[in-house]
């Protein structure tokens, strides 16, 4: 989803994968980081990225030969071009629409190609927010429809251990389409909407129900994005990149987020599963940049790793509470009052942590 142009979304994406979704330190475990843990598993991560315009995410790209990626894309012009600019036997896309059953399905198109959906856009929500406009619709055509599942069996493909689905409201019919593929998912990603923004589209209520009834939590929502009923001037944000809520806008109705869900379990701290199974969620909630999960995860790892991998599982997981310190410190001294300032500066001084380096 987005209120931008394709360009600007693919600059907007990439820009805040540089920056580690806008945090002054990154992401909790870098690139280096990331690969060191995905080596020690006994098979790639399996990630699945469905409704990828512009490519796979960047930061899921960092896994190299340790990652598995595929996207799915309807748009055959578009699949071609990310196949020809992907690494060979590290990523590849799929020019398939997939929904809740295999078969033939109309395709809405909009103004914005991106804003295209398997459900027709709804005229009342363009006209009551100027910013949809790029929902207007386009005409439609005909697009062959399959599901995950049935993708899954024809390609022999491993177990999906990440999924991040943004379909313009048919979200829930690609996981109806998925009940097999994603009792392995451990942790995935995906576009929700709190008001109609296409006729007869699933909101967040149906799809969390879905969700949670498989054994997943809801552990975030990102890029959380309110329309206005006017349009949004030259000083306004009417779309933010990374976990924070829009406070720009004078008003504006809740309209769609981006949700995190996570198994249950990686999110309870009692201890749970083999050390593998932990390594491999660390390295999951890493790609969402999860930093209390990735913690916990790697805890679990070096409990109960064997003694040739422990270390180097030890100096990742002192890694990421060093980095995960920074930003607890960081969020501790500017999320303070303006008043208080001066006293948290004077104790981290005391502490020889000065607020310019808590900064980064």
């Amino acid at each position: 989803m987005s209120l931008v142009s394709g360009a600007g979304t693919a600059c907007l994406r990439h820009f805040s994968a540089g920056l580690g979704m806008f945090n002054p330190f990154g992401r909790v475990l870098d690139d280096t980081g990331l690969r060191t843990i995905a080596a020690l598993l006994d098979r790639p991560i399996h990630a699945v990225d469905v409704g990828c315009r512009d490519g796979i995410r960047a930061e899921w790209k960092e896994l190299g030969p340790y990652g598995s990626l595929v996207g799915f894309e309807p748009d055959g012009e578009e699949c071609a071009r990310l196949n020809a600019a992907a690494r060979a036997g590290e990523i590849r896309y799929e020019p398939i629409a997939l929904a809740a059953s295999s078969g033939q399905a109309t395709l809405y198109l909009t103004a914005d190609p991106q804003s295209a959906s398997l459900y027709p856009p709804s005229e009342d929500a363009v006209r009551r927010h100027p910013e949809l406009w790029r929902h207007e619709p386009r005409g439609t055509t005909t697009v062959a429809t399959t599901t995950l599942d049935e993708w899954a069996a024809d390609r022999h493909a491993n177990a999906i251990d990440v999924l991040k689905i943004d379909v313009q409201g048919a979200e829930l019919d690609v996981l109806r389409g998925a009940e097999r593929s994603i009792t392995a998912v451990r942790a995935l990603e995906l576009e929700v909407e709190f008001q109609s923004l296409y006729v007869g589209q699933p909101l967040f209520g149906q799809v969390d129900d879905f969700l949670r009834a498989r054994g997943f939590i809801l552990w975030r929502l990102r890029d959380i994005v309110h329309c206005g009923l006017t349009k949004s001037r030259r000083d306004e944000s009417s779309f933010i990149v990374g976990d924070a809520v829009e406070t720009t806008r004078v008003g504006g109705q809740l309209t769609w987020a981006n949700a995190v869900y996570v198994r249950s379990e990686i999110g309870d701290p009692a201890p749970n599963g083999d050390w593998l199974t932990n390594a491999r969620d660390a390295c999951v909630t890493a790609m969402f940049d999860l930093p209390e999960l990735v913690e916990l995860s790697l805890e679990r790892a070096v409990a109960g790793a064997p003694a040739q991998q422990r270390p180097t599982l030890a100096g990742q997981l002192a890694v990421v509470r060093r980095r995960a310190n920074r930003r607890r410190l960081h969020g501790l001294f500017w999320g303070a009052p303006r008043h208080a300032r001066g006293f948290l500066g004077a104790r981290l001084s005391q502490q020889r942590i000065s607020p310019r380096r808590a900064r980064g």
